[in-house]
Parts: C-alpha cells; structure tokens; sequence
C-alpha cells in the first residue's frame, strides 16, 4: 500500500479488523462462546477495539472518549453501551487483551536481529497523596528516578524491545525492585525463547542495556545459556581508547530504538500516569496502552508506513 494516513473513521475499521483476526486465535472457546454472547450489544472485539483506540488517541479519561465515540462514531458501534458497561467489560477482558498482545510480540520476536532492554517509571501518585494513594493500589511502591532525579510511588515498566522498535517482552514490576533483578528474569525468558525457536534463527541476538545493567554477572548468566548481553559501561569510566569511545558511540546509536519506543509511550500514550485507581485498573491501562501501541505498528507497516510512526497515525 502506498504511504498514507488513514481517517480516524478508517483506522476504526483497520483496527477493528486486526483484533476481530486475533481474537479467536488467543480466545479459548469457554469465552467466546460463554453464555448469553449472542445477546450482547456489543461484541468482544468492538469493546478491545475502543479500547486500544482511547490509548492511541491519548485519552485517558473513558468518559470524554466515550462521549467522543456516541457523538461522531455512533455509526460504526451502534449498539455502543454504557459507560460503565464499557469500563467494566474493558477490565474484564484485560487477559484476552493480554494474550492478544503476548502474540504480536511473539511474531516481531521472531523477526527481530537483536533487542534492547530498559526500564521507565510508571507514576501512581506524587509524595503528598502517597499514603491514600497506596491504600487503594496497594502493589504501588516508592522507587526512585534517575532521569527526573526524584522519587515516585508507583510501578516500573521493563521492556525488551526489536531493533525496528516493536515490543518483544515486558514485566511490570514494583518501583521499588532493582532493573537487574527484573533482567536476570527477562534474560532468562529470552534465553529460553531462543533455545525453542532455534531452527528458525540464523543465530543467537544479543541484548543491548544501558549502564543500569553493566556487571559480568549477568552478562556471564545470559551466556551461559548462549546468548550475549552488550552493557554499556558506566560514564564516570572514561574510554581507554579511540577504538572503545567508538564503540560506546555506536551502542547508543542502537539504544536510540528502545528510548523512543519510551518516549512515544510516556508522550503519545501516557505510560507514566495511568490514572487508574487500583491495582487491577493499572494492569489494564498498561495492557491497554502496550497492545494499542503493538496493533498501532502492525497497521502501519501494513499501510506501508514506519511501524513507529504512531503519532501521524492517529490524528
């Protein structure tokens, strides 16, 4: 197809039609066909369908999204319910959501030449509201960040991400839990991943971090299970050689990938402040917002557009 950005009437319908293909393939029957399906007003599909489209048009609030949609959308979901029926259907269906994204992110896993890993804040509330904040999402945990330099209650969000930015993996862990602790998980994951797909794959990728991750520890565990992870060394370690200070030059250029995967995040959908008022509503915004950006990158490369070009996406 040729380079273009769809209307918002059509990127509707694009979506629409990616999540009505991947619904029966991660749905199992007990859902699809449980009782009373037949006389809902509103289909599965449709309900994730809004869903994906309010994270990729950076709206948070279900209300005026939802105002937005029966005002000038009431013709592609006429039998759009409720508010509250959307919102409770939406969180209702964050496993599906969730398997939904778990299956694209095993498709461009398999497609990619190698990955990065990286870690970003995901704000519950600032330090005046920490104690009520934590009483109704009692997972939140007080963790610090070193890119704005100052404290938060919250979750951290890790990702494993291709080198043509898609999403490959993702934990999302306490704010308090240390990045490593999470790697040596995701690293495990990927080793793993690597060993069943091994007749698919050319060769082993490596893995690229940042200095929050530098240590032969973990590099050595990684390993041992053959795969390879390229840290950057600390900055306060200044290069021994023109040849090294290449070579950290040419590893940031590649980790440029994995930091504007979290800017479009925090810019476009709003990762860092999910506005949800539990531990359940934050797992789904977060479900939400990642399989919003993971159908939002599949639609444009089947428009024939940068699948991270999601900002002109959405106009």
């Amino acid at each position: 197809m040729s380079d273009t950005t769809p209307s918002t009437e059509e990127l509707f319908l694009i979506l629409y039609c990616i999540i009505d293909d991947l619904y029966p393939e991660v749905t199992p029957d007990w859902i699809r066909f449980r009782r009373g399906t037949d006389q809902m007003n509103m289909t599965d599909p449709e309900i994730i369908t809004l869903s994906i489209m309010q994270e990729g048009r950076s709206n948070d609030s279900e209300l005026s999204f939802h105002r937005v949609v029966e005002k000038d959308y009431l013709h592609l979901f006429p039998g759009l319910i409720s508010r509250s029926r959307y919102h409770r259907r939406r969180k209702d269906l964050m496993g599906i959501q969730r398997e939904m994204l778990r299956h694209l992110m095993n498709r461009f896993r398999l497609l990619a030449m190698w990955l990065s890993m990286d870690s970003a804040p995901i704000t519950t509330a600032e330090s005046p509201r920490w104690k009520s904040a934590q009483m109704s999402i009692w997972a939140a945990e007080a963790g610090f960040s070193p890119s704005k330099r100052q404290f938060f209650l919250g979750f951290r969000l890790h990702l494993l991400v291709s080198n043509t930015g898609a999403i490959c993996d993702f934990v999302l862990s306490g704010a308090n839990v240390g990045e490593r602790r999470v790697a040596e998980h995701l690293l495990s994951v990927e080793a793993d991943w690597q060993a069943r797909q091994s007749p698919l794959l050319a060769e082993a990728r490596p893995v690229l971090a940042d200095n929050g991750y530098c240590g032969d520890w973990l590099a050595s565990l990684f390993g041992k299970n053959g795969g390879a992870l390229w840290y950057a060394l600390r900055r306060s370690k200044k290069a021994v050689s023109s040849a090294e200070a290449a070579l950290r030059a040419w590893h940031r250029g590649l980790r440029a990938r994995i930091e504007s995967v979290f800017g479009s995040l925090a810019g476009q959908f709003q990762m860092e402040e999910t506005r949800a008022r539990s531990v359940w509503g934050t797992m789904t915004r977060v479900v939400a917002k990642l399989l919003s950006y993971m159908v939002g990158f599949l639609a444009n490369e089947a428009l024939g557009r940068p699948g991270t070009a999601l900002k002109s996406l959405t106009r």
